[in-house]
């Protein structure tokens, strides 16, 4: 081990420096860290140099708290969802006194429920009373065009007209017509050139 006065020696040179601090202590890092390495156990424990890198960090108390309480919340939301999911005609106040949750607990879940059924895709999703009118209104279009067409080729035109009395819009008769498959043609009527549907085959 180095005598202390070689120490203060040192030190002292480097004081005289007027170096910055961070630059002083590599340097004794660089000066003593092989003398101390080489010195061999009996080398007092507080010169001994830090090892290099991150310290070790203590998760806080109100680290923990926190992870402790979004836990609770998560345990608390999934009661209160299966709540809702089995009684689906109670009150919001009688479903929290079931979960055991408070009441905004309750509204949350039902919320997240909520935008949930928003996100599945519509096959999977029961048909509603306004997407059964849609298909109601299609099918409708579909029939339409079915009797309009059935004694052969018609101009569009006739074809348009009729469906409007008959209250189908030009958008449900164009989806309509796409099922059906309608056949589109140029035909030759009094000389006079128009497009035509008529029905596949």
């Amino acid at each position: 081990m180095l005598p202390a006065s070689d120490l203060s020696e040192i030190l002292a040179n480097l004081t005289a420096l007027q170096l910055e601090p961070n630059t002083t202590a590599q340097i004794l890092a660089a000066v003593l860290a092989p003398l101390l390495r080489s010195s061999g156990p009996d080398v007092d424990p507080d010169l001994q140099l830090r090892p290099r890198g991150r310290p070790r960090r203590r998760i806080s108390r109100r680290r923990k708290k926190a992870t402790r309480r979004a836990a609770r919340s998560t345990d608390a939301r999934s009661r209160a969802i299966a709540a809702l999911r089995d009684n689906p005609n109670t009150s919001l106040t009688d479903i929290a006194k079931i979960a055991k949750v408070s009441r905004s607990t309750v509204v949350n879940a039902r919320d997240d429920l909520a935008a949930e059924g928003r996100r599945k895709p519509r096959e999977t999703m029961p048909s509603t009373p306004i997407g059964g009118a849609k298909t109601d209104r299609r099918a409708r279009a579909q029939q339409f065009l079915k009797d309009a067409l059935a004694g052969g080729p018609k101009p569009v035109t006739t074809v348009e007209e009729v469906a409007a009395k008959a209250h189908v819009d030009e958008q449900t008769l164009g989806q309509a017509r796409a099922d059906l498959g309608v056949v589109t043609s140029r035909g030759n009527a009094g000389g006079v050139q128009a497009v035509q549907w008529s029905l596949p085959g």
